[in-house]
């Protein structure tokens, strides 16, 4: 599957829309990479995760993130907490000083729109059950295993992520 993605922005006040080529997506992210911020996230006990965010975004992304089918999703402030509960996968992306926090829990696939920055994914699956996430070709990029929690995860070059049963 070959196209482009579409981001619009706001820098000082105007509005811009940036078009990037889906066929070289992994060489065109890494130069806006740090544009759009950068959160990580720690582990405490009984699924309880805190934000951290590590470089503010230099712009404004003008629509939210968002996945189809949607999912439970929550804005958690710079140092503010959420659960991602047993048996989920959660996925979190630089906002205005904080966090989109995504909460996957059903197999299958899940289209993202508008996942820019580096971020974090932290697995709460249980029996092996796999968060894999893939380009804009249907490649897969990476994969978590279950109880593992990954930070520094660039979501731009992201296209879909995917629970499985198989493991990593």
């Amino acid at each position: 599957m070959k196209g482009s993605r579409k981001a619009a922005i706001t820098i000082g006040g105007a509005a811009v829309i940036l078009i990037g080529s889906a066929t070289t997506a992994s060489a065109h992210a890494a130069p806006i990479t740090g544009v759009f911020g950068a959160v990580t996230i720690t582990s405490h006990a009984h699924g309880v995760y805190t934000v951290h965010v590590t470089q503010q975004a230099l712009v404004s992304v003008l629509a939210p993130p968002s996945t189809s089918p949607s999912v439970a999703q929550e804005f958690v402030k710079d140092g503010g907490t959420f659960t991602c509960p047993s048996q989920y996968a959660c996925a979190a992306l630089p906002g205005s000083s904080g966090a989109h926090v995504f909460k996957f829990y059903k197999y299958g696939s899940y289209s993202l729109s508008y996942w820019l920055g580096k971020g974090s994914f932290a697995n709460n699956q249980v029996d092996g059950a796999a968060a894999r996430y893939d380009n804009v070709e249907g490649s897969q990029v990476g994969c978590v295993p279950a109880g593992i929690l990954r930070n520094g995860i660039d979501w731009y070059p992201i296209w879909r992520i995917r629970l499985t049963a198989a493991r990593c």
